[in-house]
Order: structure tokens, then C-alpha cells, then sequence
């Protein structure tokens, strides 16, 4: 278990890899985002975007499933504080593999309470080493002191 101590800015780690289906796609989105560009292959076609797309939140939800897993997990993580941006440079279409990145870029102790600090990470998706997707956000990460 890491803790906010073990933590140091400039870290960064490659998290795993991640291919959506076109049956992923539509299946996310009938649930979640109906919006016919990711639910309605030929109306898609006639869209902006000249096909279907993954809906926004299903790519940030992606992600993150795969921060937890490889990262997060094994950090004394006690949740967001906030999420300060989320950018999407450009759609995600069926069969593009999704590479997850995860970097710390500040983190600062509770002032006023000492069970925790806070860390600013940046969470992002490359696609042919080409960053399509940014989420920063803030956690509230426990110290070593009150949970080690």
C-alpha cells in the first residue's frame, strides 16, 4: 500500500491497454448516452463524425476502471475531491486501441487535517501516441501516520 508520503510529483506510469468493440460502443451507449452517432451505425454515417463513436463518458469511465485497477488500488486513495478538466481532443471509433497514462503533477498536505494530503494527478488516453483524452483531478490520499 502506498500512502500520500510515498507519493512524489513528476511520477508517471503506462497503464495498460484497452480496444472497444463497436458492439461495446453501441451497447454503453443504448444504455447511457442514446444519442444515434454512437447507437445507430447508419445514422452515424450521416453524422459530423462519418460513423459511429464512443460516447465521451464511456472513455473516461474506461480509464478510470483502468487507473483503479493498475494504480489507485494499491494507493490509501479516499476518493475525488474534484475533477479540475476533462478534454477530448477527438473522437474514439470502434477497433483504435486506447493507451491509459497516469502522472502526478502536485500534491499537498492537509493543513488542517493530518489523516490525509491531496494529489493532483493527470489521467490520459493516447491513441498512436497521440493524447486524445485528459481528465485532471484531485484525490484525497491518507498519510502513512494515521493509516500505515
Amino acid at each position: 500500500m502506498r500512502y500520500f508520503e510515498d507519493i512524489e510529483v513528476g511520477e508517471s506510469k503506462t497503464l495498460g491497454t484497452e480496444t472497444l468493440s463497436q458492439d461495446e460502443i453501441i451497447d454503453f451507449a443504448s444504455e447511457w448516452d442514446p444519442q444515434d452517432y454512437h447507437t445507430d451505425p447508419e445514422a452515424a454515417k450521416e453524422s459530423v463524425h462519418g460513423g459511429i463513436i464512443a460516447s465521451g463518458s464511456h472513455t473516461v469511465a474506461v480509464a478510470i476502471r483502468e487507473w483503479v485497477e493498475e494504480d489507485l488500488n494499491d494507493v490509501k486513495n479516499m476518493g475525488a475531491r474534484e475533477i479540475r478538466s476533462l478534454t477530448w481532443e477527438r473522437a474514439i471509433r470502434p477497433g483504435e486501441e486506447l493507451e491509459f497514462r497516469v502522472e502526478v503533477l502536485d500534491k499537498e498536505p492537509d493543513e488542517y487535517n493530518p489523516t490525509h494530503g491531496f494529489v493532483e494527478y493527470e489521467l490520459s488516453v493516447h491513441v498512436d501516441g497521440e493524447e486524445v483524452i485528459s481528465m485532471i483531478s484531485e484525490q484525497v490520499i491518507g498519510t502513512r501516520e494515521v493509516w500505515g
